[in-house]
């Protein structure tokens, strides 16, 4: 927050420039109250020597740096005494900066000065101090002014802030929440205006350069400037025309906390005379005969002190825009020290924007957050203002609770039934995100609390149908003024002739003006309304006065929507071929939403859009060959990692819609054509952004599929979706089943686990990875008729009881071939995991990942004495889980793979000589290359730390004539080990092998391989056949163009994966010298040689190039530019290049846009 020097800094110009106009009466009080030095009125006092304004800027200079040496009493003070002694006398009528500055504002007020006084309070406002009673009646102006003014805040306050009457009001003043748009960007405001189709309002604030503000800031300055220019836009019934009420109704109370103004003036634009005005006193609508003098006053004055508000500039036509008093105060070509607010639909405000040159600020209105919809919830439907506020406070604290994007489900323990009803609506709308997005409008949110209270505390059960019950309850209200029964009105379609003849003709005219984009209506696009202009539209209408012209809207576009849909699905003779026209077009989706609901999508035709060939698959970052080598021997499925998902567009958009129309649908039939449109019968919703209301879709579609999936990824889920897809899950004899499920979720209830299972979709699962479980709920897997792979993370702090069964159940297990377990609890539970695998018949890969409490030694003793059938086996065990040095003497499982963790060197060393035969291991902790080959001749893929030269040169001397090895990593763990006897050694082993295909080479002393290192390694690949994968991570140096060039001829190599690092030379540099040392070495080295190697190498399939975003500068010369282009374009049209990842920071360039290259 600015502190009150660079507060008073803001304001300087101006209160210069009125201090002049009262410079002596000024200055002698400010010394009065012991606020500026002698000296500083002597100088004021000084004749002939310079004019006011130079005084009064002396003057803001004594006090700014007044505030200066309150800042910093010691250094600047004494400073500047010791250079002027009698200017910078020390000043006790204040102890601190803050109070400094209120005393001198109390001075200001005191000045009696319209203009100080309103400087002043905004002042005090920012300090966050009081504004004394009487600055309000300090005031310049006459006497009859102040009467208009007093006349017009009359009216201003006992004119209701919110005008409709049906929908019932939901309050007195709710419009919702104001963004601030710092940013006047084309593309921010493309986002924000999809955000709000979406009803995805939060997004909106989020956007870069926006933040929520209250309507208390709106008219705050951004400057030191009084005279404000504000623009205000929104969608309609949002809440705009509120908003402005809200204002006056502040004026009103005194209730500006920045600033005062001495009239405040409402001007809707859709009156034609103020529309057409060529005077102010044109916009004066109240006309009173004894305040004629008014406007004048204003003029002279250029506006000061007066606020006007244009509400509605989207209804001024195109000339009035370019040329009328209202554009011209807008744009300051008059009025030009007044304050202006004008308001706009989103669609106009562009044009709006444009010719504002002196924008203060632009302001959207985006409608309720789900927390503001719960408590206008709370607030209408319990009318004990108590109780009300005690639920509102309890679901803000849920809220502040929650970790996840989905709320928490909220409780209650109140009684009252009102708070009841209040509470479970407001978890319904949670679920039912299609109605919960439209509730952000004010006048929806009262519309959807009207029907839930009518249906008894039930939202039906799709969108369409609230809207066909919101409808009929109007058209129930309405017809109460005839002789009409509202209770023999039973539906819609049963609407006896006279009113499903007007409502038809409603529907017509809905239909026809939503394709034109058109929301208004004069009188004669309603000639064909003969029915309905007798029944006055059914209340579906309003009205209002627009150039003197009545014209008409519907209630809220959505409802316009709704009777468009109505039209189509009940009238339209094509209504097939009207969906498939306007099936792309996003002004036309709800509308398309609601003929789903209407027609239930029976007809054949409508199967097109659901049997578009899907590709869902998951799509993952591709391994690199050592990885698949490595993997292949533990898992069946190789590449299931985490955090290497590829996000899918299709899944974010285009999908989603698909599901929200069958659900709306309801049409079982097209489920199971989406289903099999989706290839190979796989869905991965990993990093999807899914509602509530997608995953109830989703469970619909997969419930009424009558499909064996292949693969369900529900991605990293909390316990509310996850509640949502299960509750949505039917138990349908077997007809929709899944083969693999992956899914990662954070401490689900039994319960949860339970109904996920319990439907048949599991029931023949054979694959499934998935988060925690506890040992009860790892019980219900391990009973699935055909499990054979299970990946787990297990807590069994509360479950120890169940042991002996959990040992059991795996021991007798017929199906399970391969577990991967990692464990955090009591060890109890573990134990029995273990012994239960070391009795099994059928599981033949398994991974252990256990943090302490220690385990027996015993444990994995039995393990690997006893089990017959185990071929890969991976273990994590700290030495301090285990409680003493382990006594191997006997191995009998059959293993082929073994891999033993970090920090596990106590079972390596007693676990390694018994076994043999093995081809592939994997170690994490360091062991003689002499002691392991010839126990494992066979060896085919290993990954080795290595802690020492002589055991580097160990390794790669057995290697020059090894003949069994494919594949190598090794991890360099010392500086030590980089000795030039190494270095000959590994490009010897380069040199001479012929049959390692893999090489990964990791160092964990620096990051990279060495500067002294590189030309061995270069040399050894200039002379190598065999690699067709390599590894590295290297220093960024000048060498690094030679070592990309030899590579680039190496058409064997057709893997690359190269983690650029900082030499080591820079190892002692700051953060800062190193990007200005490797950003010119990235782009004019790095990336110019691997475009050159992509140009020159026809075999290449993966490129990885990595380098750490902090080690590279944000911005570009023009220079870097072009080489990151030629880059894309070189990789666009490469004719074997499968897949390439580049991690740098290419924030200022674009790919090439063009057909081809995309």
């Amino acid at each position: 927050n600015p502190g009150p020097s660079d507060i008073l800094r803001t304001h300087f110009d101006k209160l210069t420039t009125e201090i002049s106009h009262n410079l002596y009466k000024t200055t002698t009080e400010l010394r009065a109250k012991g606020l500026i030095p002698q000296q500083a009125v002597d100088d004021v006092l000084v004749m002939g020597v310079m004019t006011d304004y130079t005084k009064a800027m002396k003057l803001m200079s004594v006090l700014h740096r007044q505030l200066e040496s309150y800042r910093n009493p010691k250094q600047y003070g004494q400073l500047e005494s010791s250079q002027n002694p009698k200017q910078y006398e020390q000043l006790e009528s204040s102890q601190n900066p803050e109070q400094y500055l209120t005393d001198i504002c109390h001075v200001l007020i005191n000045q009696q000065d319209h203009t100080l006084t309103d400087v002043a309070t905004s002042i005090l406002h920012q300090l966050g101090q009081s504004i004394p009673d009487y600055s309000t009646s300090i005031s310049s102006i006459p006497d009859d002014v102040q009467g208009y003014a007093d006349n017009m805040r009359q009216h201003y306050k006992h004119q209701p802030i919110v005008a409709t009457d049906w929908p019932p009001r939901i309050g007195k003043d709710f419009f919702g929440r104001l963004a601030l748009i710092e940013l006047q960007d084309s593309s921010t405001q493309a986002e924000s205006a999809w955000h709000q189709l979406r009803g995805q309002v939060d997004k909106t604030v989020k956007l870069i350069g926006n933040k929520e503000i209250s309507v208390e800031d709106v008219l705050q300055p951004p400057d030191s400037s009084l005279s404000l220019r504000i623009v205000i836009d929104g969608p309609p019934g949002i809440g705009k025309t509120t908003l402005c009420r809200k204002l006056l109704n502040m004026w009103s109370n005194g209730k500006f906390p920045h600033q005062q103004y001495d009239l405040a003036l409402y001007c809707p634009l859709r009156n034609s005379k103020i529309a057409a005005a060529t005077t102010l006193a044109d916009l004066f609508v109240r006309q009173l005969n004894r305040y004629k003098n008014i406007p004048e006053w204003f003029e002279k004055r250029d506006g000061e002190g007066l606020l006007i508000i244009f509400d509605g500039w989207d209804e001024l036509s195109e000339q009035l825009r370019q040329s009328s008093l209202a554009a011209s105060i807008i744009c300051k070509n008059e009025l030009d020290q007044c304050s202006v607010i004008v308001t706009s639909r989103s669609y106009a405000s562009s044009s709006l924007l444009e010719i504002m040159s002196n924008l203060s600020r632009h302001v959207q209105v985006i409608g309720f957050s789900k927390e503001e919809i719960s408590t206008v919830i709370i607030h209408t439907l319990q009318k004990d203002t108590k109780l009300a506020q005690e639920l509102i406070d309890k679901n803000n604290e849920q809220d502040t609770e929650t970790e996840f994007k989905y709320k928490s489900h909220f409780t209650t323990t109140q009684s009252s039934k009102d708070s009841q009803l209040a509470v479970k609506l407001i978890n319904d709308l949670e679920v039912r995100n299609d109605v919960q997005s439209l509730c952000y409008v004010p006048l929806v949110c009262s519309m959807v609390i009207l029907v839930y209270c009518k249906e008894g505390g039930h939202l039906p059960t799709t969108l369409t149908q609230l809207y066909e019950n919101f409808i009929l309850q109007t058209i129930k209200r309405h017809v109460k003024r005839h002789a009409i029964n509202p209770r023999t009105l039973g539906s819609l379609s049963s609407l006896p002739s006279q009113l499903a003849n007007p409502l038809q003709e409603m529907g017509r005219l809905a239909y026809t003006n939503l394709a034109n984009t058109r929301m208004t209506f004069s009188s004669h696009h309603l000639l064909s309304l003969s029915e309905a202009v007798k029944e006055d539209y059914l209340g579906l209408m309003t009205t209002f006065t627009d150039y003197d012209e009545e014209k008409y809207q519907f209630l809220h576009l959505s409802i316009q929507e709704f009777l468009a849909a109505w039209w189509i699905a009940k009238h339209e003779k094509k209504t097939e071929e009207v969906f498939k026209d306007h099936f792309d077009d996003d002004h036309f989706r709800m509308c398309l939403w609601f003929v789903a609901g209407l027609t239930h999508l029976e007809h054949e035709s409508y199967q097109q859009y659901f049997n578009k060939q899907l590709d869902l698959q998951c799509k993952r970052k591709p391994l690199i060959r050592f990885e698949t080598c490595h993997l292949s021997y533990f898992y069946q499925n190789p590449e299931i990692r985490h955090n290497n998902h590829i996000r899918s567009d299709d899944l974010d958009n285009y999908v989603p819609f698909l599901l929200e129309l069958l659900y709306e649908s309801q049409n079982t039939t097209l489920c199971k054509v989406l289903a099999q449109s989706i290839h190979k019968h796989s869905l991965c919703l990993d990093r999807a952004s899914l509602s509530l209301f997608d995953w109830l879709c989703l469970s619909y579609c997969i419930s009424n599929s009558n499909t064996t999936w292949n693969l369900v990824h529900l991605g990293t889920v909390s316990n509310q979706p996850l509640s949502v897809f299960t509750d949505g899950l039917t138990n349908n004899s077997l007809q929709a089943q899944c083969m693999r499920l992956e899914v990662k979720w954070y401490e689900p209830t039994d319960e949860l686990i339970h109904k996920l299972i319990q439907p048949s979709l599991l029931y023949n699962i054979q694959e499934c990875y998935c988060g925690l479980l506890n040992g009860l709920v790892l019980l219900q897997f391990l009973n699935l008729p055909q499990l054979k792979i299970l990946h787990f993370l297990v807590d069994n702090k509360y479950y120890t009881d169940k042991c002996t069964e959990l040992e059991k159940s795996i021991e007798m297990n017929l199906t399970l071939q391969e577990m991967k377990i990692e464990y955090h609890g009591v060890f109890n539970s573990i134990i029995s995991v273990i012994r239960g695998v070391t009795r099994n018949k059928t599981i033949t890969s398994l991974t252990i990942d256990v943090t302490p409490p220690p385990l027996p030694d015993v444990v994995i003793e039995q393990l690997l004495k006893d089990n017959k059938t185990l071929k890969a086996l991976s273990l994590h065990l700290y030495d301090e889980v285990i409680l003493s040095s382990p006594n191997i003497v006997e191995v009998n499982t059959p293993l082929t793979a073994l891999e033993i963790g970090r920090w596990s060197s106590k079972l390596m060393k007693s676990l390694l000589p018994h076994i043999k035969g093995l081809h592939c291991l994997v170690l994490h902790e360091p062991y003689s290359p002499h002691l392991l080959f010839p126990s494992q001749p066979s060896l085919h893929t290993l990954s080795l730390p290595l802690d020492t030269a002589e055991s580097a040169i160990e390794l790669f001397t057995i290697l020059q004539t090894n003949t069994t090895l494919k594949a190598l990593r090794v991890e360099i763990k010392e500086e030590t080990v980089y000795t030039r006897s190494m270095s000959t050694s590994l490009q010897k082993m380069l040199t001479q092998n012929q049959t390692l295909k893999y090489l990964e080479i990791n160092d964990y002393v620096y990051g990279s391989i060495p500067s002294s290192f590189l030309p061995f390694l270069t040399t050894g690949l200039r002379y190598n056949t065999s690699l067709e994968q390599l590894s590295v991570s290297i220093p960024l140096n000048e060498e690094i163009r030679t070592f990309i060039n030899v590579i680039s001829k190496k058409k064997n190599l057709t893997e690359f994966r190269l983690n650029f690092k900082p030499d080591q030379a820079y190892i002692d540099c700051s953060w800062e010298e190193i990007k200005q040392i490797m950003t010119p070495l990235f782009y004019e080295q790095v990336l110019p040689a691997v475009t050159n190697m992509l140009q020159s190498h026809t075999t290449i399939k993966l490129l990885r190039i990595e380098c750490d975003e902090r080690n590279i500068s944000e911005s570009l010369q023009p220079n870097w530019k072009e080489v990151v282009e030629h880059l894309y374009t070189t990789t666009f049209i490469h004719s074997s290049l499968e897949c390439i990842a580049i991690n740098g920071k290419f924030s200022n360039s674009t790919p090439p846009k063009s057909k081809e290259e995309q």
